[in-house]
Formats: C-alpha cells, sequence, structure tokens
C-alpha cells in the first residue's frame, strides 16, 4: 500500500482557542484528510502578544491555554487527529518536533496557509505554497499600506486564494493589491456536524466581535466592521415577534441594543468550548448572518463560515447580501437580505416551511460547501493535484 501524500496546513486554532476559530482550521484539516492526505497541522507565533487566553480575556506570549484547547480538540475527534506542531515565540516547539516538521515539509505536497498571514522560514523548504484569505478587502488593503507587514508575508506565497468571489463583478470595490487571486469559498465539514431537531421558540441567533481591529478606507470610503451592520439593523426586533439574540463580545453598546429589543448573551459560552458551540448552534432556529460593513459595501462576494455550521446542523441561514446572490441565489434554506425589513420577511418565509428549509440547509452544506470538495477544486485551481 503506497503511502498518503502529505500537506502541511498553517492554521491558528491554539492562537485563537475559540469554538469558532478552531472549527475553522478542523475544517480545512478535516477535508485534507478525507481528500487523503496524511497532515501535519502547524502554528507559529510571530508577534508578541498573540496567544488569546478566553478565561480572562488576555492576549499573552504563552500558548498553554491553547495548547491545550488544541490537544482536547483533537482527543474529541479521534477522526482528525494528527501530527502536529506549535513554534512559540521564543522558538520552542510543542507537539512534534522540528525534525519531525522538516521531513513533512520535504515530503508536502503543498503548504496552505489559511486565514492568518504567518511566515516562518521553514516553509520555504515546500516550493508549492498558497494562502488562504478569508478576509477579502482588509486583507488587500493591509497589503497596500507599506507600514503592514501582509504584503512582505504574502509576497512569500506564489499563490493566494481568496473569499472574495465576485473579482470579476463591475461593482466590487476590493483592490487586487497587485496579486492574482483564485477565488473559493469557505468550507465545512459536515462529518464533523449533526442534525438534531429545532424546538419552536428557539432564538434567531448570531455569535459576533463588536468593533475588532479597525475599520480600513482607501479611495475616501470607509469600510468597517459588524458593528456598523448591526447599527444598520438595530430596530429588526420591532419588526418580528422572533426572539433575536446575539451573543457579541468586545464592547457594544449593550443599553442601546437592549433598548431596541435585542437579547444579549456571553459569547464565551457559546463559543468557550466545541461541545458548547454546538450546542449553541443547536438551540438556535435560524442564524443571523450578519457580514462586517467592508464585506457590503465592497461587494465582495462573502459568505460567512460560521453559518456553513448552521447549514451542517440543519439549521436555516438568512445572510447579509454582500452580492453572494451572483453565485449562491437566495434559496431554501438560505435567504438573503439588504436590511432590516427583508431579513425579518426572510424569517418569516423560513417559519412557513421550517421543516423543509432545515433538509434544505444540511443539503446545502453537503453540495455547495463540502470541505473535502471545496478543498480539491482550490488544490486543481492551482495545479496542486
Amino acid at each position: 500500500m503506497s503511502p498518503k501524500p502529505v500537506a502541511v496546513l498553517v492554521g491558528f486554532a491554539a492562537k485563537s482557542p475559540v469554538a469558532g476559530m478552531v472549527m475553522y482550521n478542523l475544517h480545512y484539516l478535516a477535508g485534507l484528510m478525507e481528500l487523503g492526505y496524511a497532515v501535519h497541522y502547524v502554528e507559529c507565533v510571530t508577534r508578541v502578544n498573540e496567544c488569546y487566553n478566553p478565561s480572562d480575556n488576555s492576549f499573552s506570549d504563552d500558548p498553554a491555554y491553547g495548547l491545550r484547547y488544541l490537544t482536547e480538540a483533537m482527543t474529541q475527534m479521534p477522526s482528525i487527529a494528527t501530527t502536529w506542531t506549535f513554534i512559540d515565540l521564543q522558538g520552542n516547539y510543542h507537539g512534534a518536533s522540528r525534525d519531525e516538521l522538516l521531513t513533512s515539509l520535504d515530503a508536502a505536497e503543498f503548504v496552505l496557509t489559511i486565514a492568518d498571514p504567518v511566515w516562518f522560514d521553514e516553509l520555504e523548504r515546500c516550493p508549492r505554497r498558497a494562502f488562504l484569505d478569508g478576509d477579502p478587502m482588509f486583507t488587500q488593503v493591509r497589503m497596500l499600506d507599506a507600514s503592514n507587514p501582509t504584503g512582505d508575508v504574502l509576497a512569500r506565497y506564489p499563490t493566494l486564494f481568496t473569499y472574495w468571489t465576485r473579482q470579476t463583478a463591475a461593482d466590487t470595490k476590493v483592490p487586487s493589491a497587485g496579486r492574482t487571486w483564485i477565488s473559493t469559498t469557505p468550507a465545512v465539514a459536515t462529518s464533523l456536524w449533526e442534525v438534531a431537531p429545532s424546538r419552536c421558540g428557539t432564538p434567531v441567533r448570531t455569535l459576533m466581535n463588536w468593533g475588532g481591529f479597525r475599520d480600513v478606507q482607501i479611495d475616501g470610503l470607509v469600510y468597517g466592521k459588524k458593528d456598523r451592520s448591526v447599527v444598520d439593523l438595530i430596530d429588526m426586533p420591532s419588526l418580528t415577534t422572533q426572539r433575536l439574540e446575539l451573543a457579541v463580545g468586545g464592547s457594544p453598546p449593550r443599553e442601546e441594543l437592549e433598548s431596541h429589543g435585542w437579547a444579549l448573551s456571553d459569547p464565551l459560552d457559546a463559543s468557550g468550548t466545541i461541545d458548547g458551540y454546538r450546542e449553541f448552534i443547536a438551540g438556535s432556529r435560524i442564524d443571523l448572518g450578519i457580514a462586517k460593513h467592508g464585506y457590503v459595501q465592497s461587494r465582495s462576494g462573502w459568505v460567512s463560515d460560521r453559518s456553513l455550521c448552521y447549514l451542517a446542523s440543519g439549521r436555516p441561514v438568512i445572510h447579509q447580501d454582500t452580492g453572494f446572490t451572483d453565485w449562491l441565489p437566495s434559496q431554501q434554506g438560505l435567504l438573503a437580505f439588504s436590511n432590516a425589513v427583508e431579513a425579518t420577511k426572510c424569517i418569516d418565509e423560513i417559519e412557513l416551511d421550517y421543516e423543509g428549509h432545515a433538509r434544505a440547509a444540511r443539503s446545502l452544506a453537503e453540495t455547495t460547501f463540502e470541505a473535502r470538495s471545496v478543498i480539491g477544486q482550490m488544490l486543481d485551481k492551482a495545479s496542486f493535484r
């Protein structure tokens, strides 16, 4: 029996040990493994205070919390347990050793770095390297900023993928930053999600961060984060009898949101553990897919990777339109909206045939966003297989 081909996946799960971010990484890990690759998963700390500890909401150079989280995640999901290496800021190797990593890099068909622009010189050993941009508009603007290291880091990657799916559209405002991009979509490994029946009366929910990194500006226009999008939708609770809930981190204007009828919950209760994250989604009636203001204004065509977790769980999604309806028409299981009135109409439409929308949601995850299919198409477009 011939050995499996090797792939090196560079991610950020232990650096950002909250369930949504961890599952983002694990979906690509699972997809590669389902395609038949032996995957060596890698993380590298390249900046001070890059390791997040949600237990006290702090950032430091200490990866201990994240390493425990990553180890537990691999234990909880034995089907995707794999060789992994974590390189801390001091250059110490955790998990598989440097020699083991170098052996994997020498044998690798390719390196795929997802979402977090990171570089360490050992990656040079594999000539076929690709970066996946999950933050279109924001990534490209950072690349154009000479004071930001993103452009220099991505210059090390000959192949660039992006969730900017509307590159050829006349109204898209995402700059190319002088590089060629291969459009793709987010991915979900449906093998990691089970469908559970939904109960009437459970809330329409989303999990999000208020603000986060700074807005960006280009050509005189500002492209913001989800806080700006929520402001545009703030009257939604007055337009529906459904309970609308935000599990929101950061520093939201809680009194203002609650005065408009939004229910607020602790995001760490929803994302502190993978089991908690699954329970949060299973306890949702519908996903309220709020997009960053910048994704909407730039007409990037972005779709939420978190919404795909809802689809895979058999939960219908209403999703703010970023232009993605060019390639993913509003349909049973996933409905697009542009404002508060349209969003509440989408909720009403789903409730008219909830079970039909729930079945369609899971089917959409399997037919359009299945990780092994999405990644396989990426590899083919890049001539990596």
